[in-house]
């Protein structure tokens, strides 16, 4: 067997450990003990009221009292909004490590080998931490500006994902080339940079992508069933961490190549 075979996953470090830290929270929740797994739920998953009520009590309270009635469980999550004080701050981010089975896990697992490798590549490890974490507030803001007194808990890293698929349009699409061609390699630990798009209605390839991406949200936003999902897609947090990424690459790409 030679030594030099090439790896099957030959993954950043960033990216594997990140995926690994997933999976051990996955662990807990789904094989821990039952009130550790509610405990991490209620006090890491983002709720858009909870926000509301440490912003503008008075209007939580209000649109609450505007329901005609709220369901048991309803009335469990309204309790947790009154209680959550601060905290809710640190839900903008946390909500991002949680997820909701082992299926929502594994798919967002793949697709965070498959689209932050090369990001993580291009960005090194510090840059692409904080870009995954600023594309996950970004994507649980734009889920609170459309939803700010809604009850539902929200998890998963899709957001933060979803950024990195719009930085993948930044850089590696080229005209004639495939996917991931110009995304880098890692040399001497430093990640090789393609020239970033600066005009991404020239490129055709870019074009096709963002029109497929954000139909293929909207659809699962509208019908979550077809995607084998048994509850609401937060398909708003997608977009936002989407955008995100997508507007914000040049400086988070500037950050990286002033850190290497």
């Amino acid at each position: 067997m030679s030594a030099n075979r090439e790896k099957i996953l030959n993954l950043p470090g960033s990216v594997t450990g990140l995926i690994a830290l997933l999976a051990a929270i996955q662990c807990v929740t789904e094989y821990g003990p039952q009130q550790l797994a509610i405990a991490l739920y209620d006090s890491l998953a983002f709720i858009p009221a909870r926000l509301s009520f440490l912003i503008a009590p008075q209007s939580v309270i209000d649109a609450l009292a505007a329901r005609e009635a709220l369901s048991p469980g309803a009335m469990e999550q309204a309790a947790l909004v009154f209680a959550a004080g601060p905290g809710a701050l640190l839900t903008l981010l946390s909500y991002a490590f949680l997820h909701g089975n082992w299926t929502h896990f594994l798919i967002n697992a793949l697709t965070l080998a498959a689209f932050g490798a090369p990001v993580a590549r291009r960005f090194g490890t510090r840059v692409f931490l904080a870009f995954l974490a600023a594309c996950a507030i970004a994507g649980a803001l734009m889920h609170f500006a459309l939803h700010p007194f809604d009850l539902t808990p929200m998890v998963g890293a899709s957001a933060a994902i979803s950024g990195t698929m719009a930085a993948i349009v930044r850089f590696a699409f080229r005209p004639g080339a495939r996917l991931g061609e110009y995304a880098g390699a890692v040399e001497d630990g430093k990640a090789a940079h393609a020239p970033p798009l600066s005009e991404l209605g020239e490129n055709r390839q870019a074009m096709m992508f963002l029109i497929a991406w954000f139909a293929v949200n909207l659809l699962m936003g509208a019908f979550p069933q077809a995607a084998g999902a048994s509850e609401a897609i937060a398909w708003e947090a997608h977009i936002g961490g989407f955008l995100f990424g997508l507007l914000s690459f040049d400086a988070f790409d500037r950050a990286a190549r002033s850190a290497s």
